[in-house]
């Protein structure tokens, strides 16, 4: 891959990631499986969900708790190619998150991570989520959401 390539994936995958952050914080994360591969896996700091059915289904538990606020902020992303259609990128992700409605008191983040995520390029051209998993570097003493969703939970 030339310079002009791995720019254009930077690019492509950082806008991608800014339109998934922002479709979980705005959106409660109705559309997050369209973010995802089927086969996908999403690893938490206490549960992991694998497939894209459990992925949306942590998404659809949270939004049944009632309301919620959060802002997720990435800096420093950086993609580069593992094979013609996979990529690889990692970023430092700042989750600001409470329960209730704005405006709320403003609190440290509640956690900052490594985050680290893997795509594969669909026929379509679009490129999904395979693996993501949080690494948290500083936690604040808000608990996160990140339950073992059993099948009963759905």
């Amino acid at each position: 891959m030339n310079r002009r390539d791995v720019l254009e994936l930077n690019q492509e995958l950082a806008l991608q990631l800014a339109d998934y952050w922002h479709e979980i914080d705005f959106n409660g994360g109705a559309g997050a499986s369209a973010y995802y591969a089927p086969d996908a896996e999403f690893h938490g700091q206490f549960a992991s969900y694998i497939g894209v059915d459990k992925i949306q289904q942590f998404y659809d538990w949270r939004r049944g708790r009632g309301a919620r606020l959060s802002v997720h902020s990435f800096t420093n992303f950086r993609a580069r190619f593992t094979g013609d259609d996979t990529a690889e990128a990692t970023n430092f992700l700042f989750l600001y998150a409470k329960d209730g409605v704005k405006p709320l008191p403003s609190h440290v983040p509640v956690t900052i991570s490594l985050a680290t995520d893997k795509y594969r390029r669909a026929p379509d051209g679009r490129w999904l989520c395979t693996y993501r998993r949080f690494e948290h570097l500083f936690e604040s003493d808000t608990p996160i959401t990140n339950p073992t969703l059993d099948d009963e939970d759905k």
